[in-house]
């Protein structure tokens, strides 16, 4: 490919892509940049060696965009979102061809075993004839490629790419032939090709940005979603990276983290029910979500959020921190708290923290994708409602047992006689334990048992009475519904167990497999016991061999390496987050990028050199020489054989024209030798405009111009 697009097409691509990407500021220098091609007349004599260097530099520009993506939390499924850079990927090979004296660079610039096999051609002594290549064409497609980020509902957007793929499509043939025939079809086609690619694009990016059902590392426990189903933990506890970390400075080490807390079970799956608005009229948006209460209260500046009426009495130092990365393009995240949760603070100043009825903790629009927020407990946790019978005769979820469970539930509390009022709740917590320590085991690979047609059976079912075998989402259901069974307030839990402790960094760590599921029991107010008003605990009887039975995953130098490389990146994402270290890193990366700028600047201005091509010294004619009908077919003539240089004959130039390939020569020698001779006559024995001579090379002019019309341009 040698042809070069037209003037300011590239610029008005680069324009388009800055539009819709909303990087307009970048790509206006680009463009003017690229297009004063066409004004400065300097041009540097790149060497083949030169050109490779430019595409080394093309491929160093992709490496350190995809690490800085990478440190700011981007994924590997999610690399082509990098797409949308790769004009300034390839600006660099870009500026070499245009500013370059050759029109054409070699095809195997861009390929390391091309050149190798080239090098070994010419030790070997064969003939070598490079493929020629140019730029122009491939860039404006990869501009266009790139602006894949644009909503496909923008109607600007398939008009901007039809108008740039038909200016392309028509200048490409106008130097090659028009047929418009040919011409339409492949605009057709084109056009469908190109709006292929982009819905192509369009489909990868809502795939990973969770328009699909898919559970991706950032988001294994999403606080937009109402539900969740058993077997969903499954998936996650395969994962072996760090999700979250936590550091205790002061007090006991919490021992489970909630994530989320449902309400209402139905057919395998735990739901979130809530009210509008609680008795003291706080209301709720339509996620039963309600908004903070904000101040600075610890040392005068710190941002300390909570969810009461009343104002917490807080320390200076939060006996609690918690680091764990997420995704700032997606609208919620929820934090993982501990038991007795009463504050949140230290987070930035635009994320938004909300919270559930059930006391699930919520943050909106992460600035980073690494967040650090550190939690304050209190005696009791104030973020949840009472049991919904207390509040309402007609709301008692956290008593309701589906029908399909409600018989094999109620053998379970018959057999452990847990309907005898005698016990206390922490009586029959002990002895539903015991029953699963003695006769359950568990395991995350379980088998589709058998469903029994004349039994009214359920996934809980067959778990209590069948396979008595299953992960901690069975155990935690089976164990919420018994206590409802049994008279006492229970919801459904995850989260993630504390189980494993990090020694370099003195921090507690919970990977994917460390997401457990258990119950939250309500205990009544108890004036013997010294319990003034209700509160909710947290209750795990998954038997305790499952913590064991995972630890082995975690071995082995490969794990500890990439744990090393994952919580080096989050300390310095944190690191270059603070307020006090942004200022510092702005003029460092500055400086570096300045000196550099610097140097290739100097090389280059250094190696200048004025351009000489005959594009830019046209053949001046003299003042006051005669004028010929020739003459006006200078400038197409000069498209075809390119422009006649200063002293150049016009003459000896036309002859030019008989040397192209495809050129019809005898037909073309009738008229443009005759006319020559013509010119030559009027030339120098001038005549009246209107002679016969005169009017005959009028004609011969006309014929040569319909003759040369459709010839291939100059290259």
């Amino acid at each position: 490919m040698s042809n070069s697009p037209p003037k300011l097409l590239v610029g008005l691509a680069l324009l388009y892509w800055g539009y819709l990407t909303g990087h307009l500021s970048a790509a206006i220098p680009a463009a003017l940049l690229l297009e004063s091609k066409s004004i400065l007349n300097i041009r540097w004599d790149f060497k083949y060696e030169s050109y490779i260097k430019a595409w080394h530099l093309c491929v160093l520009c992709a490496v350190l965009i995809a690490m800085i993506s990478w440190i700011d939390g981007m994924r590997a499924g999610k690399i082509h979102t990098l797409f949308v850079w790769a004009p300034f990927v390839f600006l660099p090979m870009e500026l070499a061809q245009r500013f370059g004296k050759a029109k054409n660079i070699p095809l195997s610039t861009f390929s390391f075993f091309a050149r190798r096999q080239m090098l070994r051609d010419i030790e070997q002594g064969r003939k070598i004839t490079p493929r020629l290549f140019n730029t122009g064409y491939p860039y404006i497609s990869i501009v266009i490629l790139a602006t894949a980020k644009a909503s496909r509902h923008d109607l600007f957007h398939y008009i901007g790419l039809s108008i740039l793929i038909g200016i392309c499509l028509y200048a490409y043939t106008k130097n090659n032939g028009r047929r418009p025939l040919a011409w339409a079809c492949a605009f057709i086609l084109l056009l469908a090709l190109s709006w292929l690619g982009q819905w192509s694009m369009f489909k990868i990016r809502h795939h990973y940005r969770g328009g699909g059902q898919q559970v991706t590392l950032n988001q294994t426990m999403s606080a937009t979603e109402t539900r969740t189903n058993i077997g969903r933990l499954g998936r996650i506890k395969q994962n072996p990276n760090i999700v979250w970390r936590m550091k205790v400075h002061d007090g006991p080490t919490p021992k489970l983290l909630r994530s989320a807390t449902y309400n209402r079970y139905s057919r395998a799956i735990w739901a979130y029910s809530y009210r509008k608005s609680d008795d003291i009229g706080n209301d709720y948006d339509e996620m039963g979500y309600r908004g903070s209460t904000s101040a600075a209260t610890v040392e005068g500046e710190r941002d300390i959020r909570w969810f009461s009426q009343d104002n917490p009495k807080l320390s200076d130092i939060a006996p609690i921190s918690i680091i764990g990365e997420v995704n700032a393009k997606i609208r919620e995240h929820p934090l993982p708290i501990p038991d007795r949760f009463v504050a949140i603070g230290d987070l930035d100043v635009e994320a938004y923290i909300e919270c559930s009825t059930l006391g699930t903790i919520r943050m909106a629009n992460p600035n980073y994708n690494v967040v650090e927020y550190a939690t304050w407990l209190g005696n009791l946790s104030n973020t949840e409602e009472a049991p919904s019978e207390l509040l309402d005769a007609n709301l008692n979820l956290d008593l309701s047992i589906p029908v399909s469970e409600r018989d094999a539930v109620q053998r379970i509390c018959t057999q452990l006689d847990l309907y005898n009022p005698s016990l206390s709740t922490s009586d029959k917590i002990k002895r539903i334990k015991n029953l699963f320590i003695d006769d359950f085991t568990y395991s995350t690979h379980l088998t589709t048992p058998r469903f029994d047609r004349g039994k009214r059976q359920s996934s809980i079912s067959l778990f209590l009475e069948d396979s008595r075998t299953g992960h901690c989402e069975y155990f935690a259901t089976a164990t919420t519904l018994i206590l409802r069974a049994a008279g006492i307030p229970s919801r459904y839990c995850i989260g993630y167990a504390v189980n494993e402790r990090a020694k370099a960094k003195g921090e507690w760590v919970m990977r994917g497999l460390h997401a457990h599921a258990w119950s939250r029991v309500w205990i009544e107010p108890n004036a013997a016991n010294g319990i003034t008003s209700g509160k909710w605990i947290d209750v795990d009887l998954t038997p305790p061999s499952w913590q064991s039975m995972e630890a082995a995953i975690t071995d082995g130098w490969r794990r500890r390496l990439a744990d090393w490389w994952q919580l080096t990146r989050e300390d310095f994402l944190i690191w270059r987050t603070r307020e006090a270290n942004k200022t510092r890193v702005f003029y460092v990366v500055a400086a570096i990028l300045s000196l550099v700028a610097i140097w290739v600047g100097g090389r280059l201005w250094s190696s200048r050199q004025r351009n000489t091509d005959s594009t830019h010294n046209p053949y001046q004619r003299p003042k006051n020489a005669p004028y010929t009908p020739l003459h006006k077919l200078e400038p197409l003539i000069a498209k075809k054989i390119g422009r006649r240089q200063t002293g150049t004959p016009l003459c000896e130039w036309l002859h030019g024209l008989l040397l192209l390939e495809s050129t019809s020569r005898h037909d073309l020698e009738k008229i443009l030798l005759p006319a020559i001779r013509l010119h030559s006559a009027i030339r120098f024995d001038p005549v009246e405009s209107g002679s016969e001579k005169h009017q005959e090379l009028m004609d011969l002019s006309r014929r040569l111009k319909q003759q040369i019309k459709h010839y291939p341009p100059y290259k």
